[in-house]
């Protein structure tokens, strides 16, 4: 029992292991956007903000001066960055304790 736990975090330990992309929407899933600021989801949040984001790439969001007021006004972080470096830490773990 405890050879396949053992097996099963390493084998998660592995999935999440180097470069990935992952999709903002996975990140920021639903319930880390209700646990962590008002809104319902994702889309919800950037909808109220009244923002046109057409920023193609994660670093040009965390640079968005207009997104990063909105954020650190509306939820408990001080910019997008900080947002999704946590978004990012929940979801890894949740991956890779997954057993």
């Amino acid at each position: 029992m405890k050879i396949d736990v053992l097996n099963k975090l390493e084998n998660n330990i592995k999935k999440v292991s180097g470069q990935h992309t992952y999709k903002l929407s996975d990140i920021l899933n639903d319930d880390f956007i209700q646990t962590n600021t008002k809104f319902r989801s994702y889309e919800d949040m950037i909808n109220q903000s009244g923002l046109e984001l057409t920023e193609t790439t994660t670093e040009e969001l965390y640079s968005n001066e207009g997104l990063n007021n909105f954020i650190r006004a509306n939820t408990k972080f001080k910019n997008f960055k900080d947002m999704c470096t946590l978004a990012v830490k929940e979801y890894l773990t949740k991956i890779v304790m997954d057993l």
